[in-house]
Formats: C-alpha cells, structure tokens, sequence
C-alpha cells in the first residue's frame, strides 16, 4: 500500500509540475501581447486618429521588443 501512494505521489507532483510550468510560458504571452497590440493598431487605422495610430504603433513596436528579449532569453536557457 505504501508503494501505491508513493507512486501516486510521485504521478501527481510530476503532472503539477508540467502544467505548471507549460501555463507560464513568458515567450507566448509576449506574442499574445504583441497579436493585441497589432489589433488596436488596426482598429485604430479603421477609425483615421492619426495620433491613435502613432500611440498606438509605439506600444507595438515596445511589445516586439519584448517579444524578441523573451525569444532571446528563452534560447539562452536551453544552451
């Protein structure tokens, strides 16, 4: 019996342990970020606001640049 609930133990913390960590992927929310950001610069671009559009256009060239620092830093922990 002690077996069993050592080894379901086990199963239960290595299951936890991966979604866990597959659910805070700071590379894909990046992405998401940047997939929003191009979204209100379009939708800005639909309503003509000139100065929308460059406020707009700054956040997302500020999330790109987030986006690639997130891809970097990933590539760099797994070497």
């Amino acid at each position: 019996m002690n077996k069993k609930h050592l080894l379901l133990g086990l199963c239960f913390a290595f299951i936890g342990a991966t979604s866990l960590t597959s659910c805070d992927s700071k590379k894909e929310n990046k992405a998401e970020e940047v997939q929003d950001q191009k979204e209100d610069v379009i939708e800005a671009q639909n309503e003509g606001d000139t100065a929308a559009v460059r406020e707009e256009q700054g956040e997302l060239d500020s999330a790109r640049k987030d986006y690639r620092e997130a891809v970097r830093d990933s590539v760099k922990k797994a070497n």
